[in-house]
């Protein structure tokens, strides 16, 4: 039997550890090792390694799914297959995939982890391809940095903005992948970077948010905003201001032009934040991985209210699009729905295994999954009701 390492994130100034018996700013966090750990851990049932959350992209009708083993396009009303990366020549053999951007009917843009060289010599490497838009071919891919790519990026102005393991957030030009220009951060990117008008805002593990030129890539405040822990969410925009989480269990809310702090102080929560927040543009809706979920007043850091649910939570919470609830997952992939009044748990779903992504197009929520045998699941979203549509594979099909 293969036994399963140990989880272990070291940190060496750019990153966090943590271990099953690490104290973490005077709490204990067994509870979240399960989902630390596929950034960590292969998949000990054998195929793909699993060592980063999976994620998906919709447009029009169709899903396009990082997979692990492959990239799958489903019928997002069915969840039929359309095309498997899979049965592709240029492709076989490649992966893990884990993230995917869009840049509609032209390009898809795939991240893996694969390994060069051979036998003892060969190394880990993050690798970035551009597709044809029926994965029919390779365009190009870019195979320049020397970690692993957690978040998918952005597309914006023909390019793909895209943070990496390095430390570096890259910019490339969609058409050929040519590195237009590249900044480091200091410290690793686990996030996806937000780009609003012409400036790019990016956060990193170094305990940094930094704010970029997006045509050239160079610094647009005096310099960034200095917080007390790592950050690994995208910031969540509301009119001119910017909010983010940390891992010193803190939420700033911080002004687009200059980076300056918009509250007296930040608002202090009970345990790292990991996921971005929501919005209805009055609240600001977060959870830490702790699994406490905050309503919180984006005017002035007020709490409105705070409610627990079962488990740790390290993912974005998604708000309906009426903003009359919010939708939140946690370790065990779970799908817990919350009214935003007050917090109240209106319903939960039981997970089949860790939660990769979730995208919410009206009332339907589509989520990937590591470690289950039915990794993609679409459900029908009501206040208090949670109905499964399709989930891929089919139950029969394994």
């Amino acid at each position: 039997m293969t036994q399963c390492p140990s989880l272990d994130v070291t940190n060496q100034g750019d990153s966090i550890r943590v271990s099953e018996k690490r104290l973490v700013q005077g709490r204990f966090y067994p509870v979240t090792l399960l989902l630390l750990a596929t950034l960590t851990l292969s998949s000990c049932g054998g195929g793909a390694r699993a060592t980063s959350w999976t994620d998906l992209a919709i447009n029009d009708q169709v899903i396009y799914a990082a997979d692990l083993a492959s990239i799958v396009a489903l019928d997002k009303e069915t969840g039929e297959v359309v095309w498997d990366s899979a049965d592709e020549a240029d492709l076989e053999g490649l992966g893990p995939f884990y993230t995917v951007n869009l840049l509609p009917e032209t390009a898809l843009f795939v991240t893996s982890q694969e390994r060069s060289g051979g036998g003892l010599f060969a190394q880990p490497r993050g690798v970035l391809r551009a597709l044809e838009w029926d994965a029919d071919d390779v365009l190009w891919q870019f195979t320049g940095t020397t970690g692993y790519y957690i978040a998918p990026g952005i597309v914006t102005d023909n390019m793909l903005i895209i943070g990496n393991g390095d430390g570096l957030v890259y910019a490339l030009d969609a058409e050929d992948g040519s590195e237009v220009w590249s900044f480091d951060t200091g410290g690793r990117v686990w996030s996806t970077p937000l780009v609003i008008s012409d400036t790019v805002y990016v956060t990193s593990l170094s305990h940094r948010l930094y704010a970029l030129d997006l045509a050239t890539g160079r610094e647009v405040w005096d310099g960034p905003l200095e917080t007390g822990g790592a950050m690994t969410a995208q910031p969540l925009p509301l009119d001119d201001l910017l909010f983010v989480g940390a891992f010193d269990s803190k939420i700033y809310a911080v002004h687009q032009e200059d980076g300056s702090l918009a509250w007296p102080q930040p608002f202090e929560g009970q345990a790292w934040f990991w996921g971005s927040p929501a919005t209805d543009g009055t609240d600001i809706y977060i959870a830490d991985v702790n699994g406490n979920v905050y309503a919180i007043q984006a005017e002035t850091g007020t709490l409105r209210w705070q409610e627990a649910v079962e488990g740790p939570v390290a993912r974005k919470v998604l708000l309906s699009p009426e903003g009359d609830f919010l939708l939140v997952g946690n370790d065990a992939g779970d799908i817990i729905i919350l009214d935003t009044q007050d917090g109240r748990v209106l319903e939960t779903h039981d997970g089949i295994g860790p939660l990769g992504s979730m995208a919410l197009e009206g009332h339907v929520l589509y989520v990937t999954r590591i470690l289950a045998d039915q990794r993609i699941q679409a459900f029908e979203i009501e206040p208090d009701d949670i109905d499964l549509l399709w989930e891929y594979p089919q139950p029969e099909d394994n």
